[in-house]
């Protein structure tokens, strides 16, 4: 029976490819639909700019709250449908994975990278959330299949897609760029790579991408290059705790847990069986090229201040791949198999605990979701607060209380709005600060001990309470209520 399953597979790939990926789709949509686990402050956070279409915002490019908008348009605003496009989406990446990797290298390797892409820990765990790595991941995955077509086919349409892959995934996150780098660094060492690269196909898709991804450039210039300005500064190069050798290793055990620990375990040794110049190919060097520079650069980020595992994201389309040619070049068939049957188990596990609050609790990990969880809770009461006085607006200090509240108090009847700050550092300060016109008695919510920098503003300030929201058994979020009447100086709050 397994003989004849695996025969079939090898003749109707794509067939296989499809069955697999809407099997393991449905379980993920599922799980959307079914957890009781809340917005984090940033799915938050991209839903608020959903609802005011833009070609970008200050701290990210505009495609993530794009996706968000066309998703509740039609299925409402329910956390599900906030998220509903992150397993479709990957759904959609494991097909560019597969043509790209067939196209390189076989139908076998295509097939088994297509598996491993989805069913990697990194790939599950962000199949749950709505992130800017769900859909630059997918156009990394298109535009990689764009170029390896174009080394063998003329035709512009090659050259159209890698185009527009390249600036729709600019447009989802400037991470992009590490693809021109490492394309650079793939072709330019040989002649007939620098011609490739100067030839008319890659110069077609470049103005193509410049093209999509222009409305952006010019969003920035007309905003003080707010997104380019934020996008540096979460280098954190200014920290006083610089070169931490520790960081290094911190990093690099995420990567090998995005991958799953038997698939870096192949990757390792099949680096030192098949990397060498002596034996490594073509296909090989590309694959290297396009992965190996963001693990670099961001290995070193780590090292010189921080760096967030998902950084190097982009690495992990081409590293599925070449795990899975490497395995079948040196014909590790079972481990790969095992590789692909412990990721398949640990992403089930991640579903179940997504769904069961008592699983998370039982495995002592209550602590990793505590930021998802009580804010309906702190919602429904502070509109039930607001809503007993005439009070004219409700202002947060913290971004991400205020990404949160944006979303869990959308019922609200006053405006929602963030504390003003000479220099803004998020979305909300730039555009959803407190104005004059409904600064005249406000309901301030926040977590703070010390609001003295914000009491001083107004002319009284009296703190009216506090809302103590229960997360589990150890953990409670307190929000300190105040009502601030009459702003003492005008020009501290912008005009509507």
């Amino acid at each position: 029976m397994i003989a004849v399953a695996s025969d079939w597979t090898r003749k109707n790939p794509v067939t296989a490819l499809l069955l697999v990926s809407t099997c393991i789709t449905l379980i993920r949509v599922v799980t959307l639909i079914m957890t009781p686990l809340n917005l984090g402050p940033d799915e938050a956070q991209y839903w608020s700019w959903s609802l005011y279409p833009s070609f970008g915002y200050f701290s990210k490019p505009p495609l993530i709250a794009w996706l968000i908008g066309s998703t509740t348009s039609v299925c409402g605003v329910e956390e599900h449908c906030i998220r509903l496009s992150s397993p479709i989406i990957h759904a959609g990446t494991s097909f560019a994975v597969f043509f790209a990797a067939r196209k390189l290298y076989d139908e076998r390797v295509g097939l088994w990278s297509a598996v491993t892409y989805l069913s990697i820990p990194g790939t599950s765990f962000s199949s749950l959330l709505i992130t800017t790595d769900v859909p630059l991941l997918f156009f990394w995955a298109l535009a990689l299949w764009s170029i390896v077509e174009m080394q063998t086919s003329k035709s512009l349409r090659w050259s159209v897609m890698f185009g527009v892959s390249v600036g729709l995934g600019l447009l989802s996150k400037y991470a992009m760029l590490y693809f021109l780098l490492g394309l650079a660094i793939a072709y330019m060492p040989w002649r007939q790579g620098r011609t490739f690269l100067a030839g008319r196909q890659i110069l077609t898709g470049l103005a193509v991408a410049i093209a999509v991804f222009s409305p952006n450039v010019i969003w920035n210039i007309s905003n003080g290059l707010a997104t380019v300005r934020h996008t540096a500064s979460n280098a954190s190069w200014n920290s006083d705790r610089l070169f931490n050798f520790s960081h290094i290793f911190e990093f690099l055990g995420a990567q090998a847990g995005i991958i799953g620990p038997i698939a870096a375990g192949i990757f390792v040794v099949g680096f030192l069986r098949f990397g060498r110049t002596a034996t490594i190919n073509a296909s090989d060097r590309l694959m290297l090229a396009l992965s190996a520079p963001v693990i670099i650069v961001v290995t070193l980020q780590a090292f010189i201040s921080r760096a967030n595992a998902n950084w190097a994201a982009p690495a992990f389309v081409t590293l599925c791949i070449l795990v899975c040619a490497w395995a079948m070049r040196a014909q590790w068939n079972r481990t790969l198999a095992a590789s692909t049957a412990f990721n398949a188990a640990l992403a089930l596990f991640l579903c179940a605990l997504a769904v069961s609050p008592a699983l998370v609790s039982a495995i002592g990990q209550e602590n990793a979701v505590k930021r998802l969880r009580g804010w309906p809770e702190a919602g429904n009461t502070i509109i039930t607060i607001a809503s007993s006085a005439p009070f004219t607006a409700i202002m947060s200090d913290d971004r991400e209380d205020m990404a949160s509240l944006y979303y869990y108090t959308r019922a609200r009847t006053i405006p929602l709005r963030m504390m003003p700050s000479p220099t803004p550092g998020s979305e909300y300060e730039a555009a959803h600060a407190l104005s004059i016109d409904v600064a005249s008695y406000v309901l301030f919510v926040t977590r703070k001990q010390d609001v003295s920098s914000v009491t001083s503003a107004f002319a009284s300030s009296e703190r009216i309470g506090s809302i103590e929201t229960r997360l589990d058994s150890k953990r409670t979020r307190v929000f300190y209520l105040y009502a601030l009447r009459d702003p003492v100086t005008a020009s501290t709050f912008p005009s509507k």
